[in-house]
């Protein structure tokens, strides 16, 4: 379990703002840093994947073969023995799952050739087409996490940094060359940094990823923070996109909401976009993080697993969210269960799961979720409070600055608090009867109720 322990000020000089007339926006604003490479760099390609000997090794030369095939021609590699005879057992059960956990060929492998087996290859069709050119515009009332108000939006740029001064360009396995977003997320994921020629969409997507990055990410802040950070703002910014995942009148592969363009180019996106847009993030920030396919009984997801000081993680945005109606407005209300928990998170109705990565699954099952709300501290007049709720007094104070600051910034602004059911009940009884204050039940943790209080002042 991590031990260190990080403090968010939360002070009243914040309200100061207020007295300049000046607001903070429900949004950043960021500046496109040059994407620029040392001279004469030298570019690598992507391990060959041979002696495939797992389910996952098979999972890894689908993806291979989709990055660099250009058509549907078969590209062969070689299978050992010993997982030859797996294949003849059930082939159709290893190729149909290997695809299904391959982190970029899900989308795009079109067959397999087994007719080869006998000399120990496996054949795979597959290829980056044309995807990611159809979105809808999704009416959103994403509400602002206070974090991300306090880390982030009350705070003027924190860097004006290119891609040289990011963790990956200065710590990485090698620069191999990419076109396109898909290519970009899977070379950041595999820990090599990306090289991108201008006018290709790689570029676009890296450029304006180093600008968010410059702008929610402090120099001294520490592995942990640069997450929450990254976290809170695919939250706040980013909305599920309901209406292109009920659309049946064209295969996904279309839709931009799961790819990279949903997120940096639509500001909406499903759980592939979600998870690919905090992978892409953590591993230029130099955080390990992997894309995870996973199935339950209603159907697929996909969520991540991140290390963060040692420990791994399941960490899920899209489950970070859900709809609430209040008053007759749709809202797009937020949680910390889901950004750091264990694998079977603390949900009774989470059954996904998945056999990726199984390695660092394996790890993942070791964890127990981090005690997010016993370690992230509020600080009010020169004292400190965390975010679990032990008195109704706490609540209340903690409560009455977050409304303070929703009113003085015209925001939809949120805090979620964590307690024992009287109290959370008791600080919702006293302010009830308040127009603007709207309380959803997110959730249990340890016996105890996590509540979102959010506050709609916006004109």
């Amino acid at each position: 379990m991590m031990k260190n322990k990080f403090i968010a000020i939360f002070t009243i000089v914040l309200l100061l703002s207020s007295c300049s007339n000046s607001k903070v926006k429900d949004h950043i604003e960021y500046d496109l840093p040059d994407v620029e490479y040392t001279e004469n760099i030298a570019l690598k390609k992507l391990p060959e994947v041979k002696n495939i000997d797992s389910m996952q090794d098979l999972s890894n030369f689908i993806d291979y073969a989709v990055f660099y095939n250009q058509n549907e021609d078969f590209v062969y590699t070689n299978v050992t023995d010993a997982y030859k005879k797996v294949l003849l057992d059930d082939l159709d059960y290893q190729i149909n799952w290997a695809a299904q956990y391959a982190t970029i060929g899900h989308n795009f492998v079109k067959n397999y050739d087994a007719s080869k087996l006998d000399e120990n290859l496996i054949g795979i069709s597959g290829y980056i087409f044309d995807y990611g050119f159809k979105y809808y515009e999704e009416k959103a009332n994403n509400i602002i996490t206070f974090e991300y108000y306090q880390d982030v939006l009350s705070k003027n740029t924190y860097q004006n940094n290119d891609i040289s001064n990011l963790p990956l360009y200065q710590n990485n396995d090698g620069f191999v060359e990419v076109t396109n977003s898909e290519q970009l997320f899977y070379a950041c994921m595999k820990n090599y940094f990306p090289y991108c020629k201008k006018e290709t969409k790689a570029y676009e997507i890296l450029q304006k990823a180093t600008g968010i990055l410059n702008r929610i990410i402090k120099k001294d802040m520490t592995e942990l923070e640069k997450y929450i950070a990254i976290y809170h703002y695919i939250l706040s910014e980013t909305t599920y996109d309901y209406s292109s995942f009920k659309q049946k009148d064209s295969v996904h592969q279309d839709y931009a909401c799961y790819f990279l363009e949903g997120v940096f180019d639509h500001h909406t996106a499903v759980c592939d976009g979600l998870t690919k847009a905090l992978v892409l993030f953590s591993r230029l920030e130099g955080i390990e993080a992997y894309h995870i396919g996973a199935l339950s009984n209603i159907g697929g997801h996909a969520y991540c697993y991140v290390k963060i000081n040692d420990n791994y993680y399941l960490s899920c945005p899209t489950s970070g969210s859900s709809i609430e109606t209040k008053n007759n407005i749709k809202y797009y209300v937020h949680n910390n269960l889901y950004m750091l928990t264990s694998y079977y998170t603390s949900s009774p109705s989470w059954d996904y799961s998945s056999e990726a990565f199984p390695n660092i699954k394996q790890e993942v099952l070791k964890s127990n979720p981090f005690p997010y709300y016993d370690n992230y501290y509020i600080i009010i007049d020169n004292e400190k409070y965390s975010l679990h709720i032990e008195d109704f007094a706490t609540g209340n104070k903690i409560l009455n600055f977050v409304e303070n600051v929703a009113k003085e910034n015209n925001l939809c602004l949120q805090i979620e608090l964590l307690g024992s059911y009287e109290i959370m009940s008791n600080i919702w009884q006293n302010y009830s009867d308040k127009d603007n204050l709207n309380f959803v039940n997110n959730g249990i943790l340890s016996k105890e109720k996590a509540y979102a209080f959010f506050f709609d002042f916006r004109k």
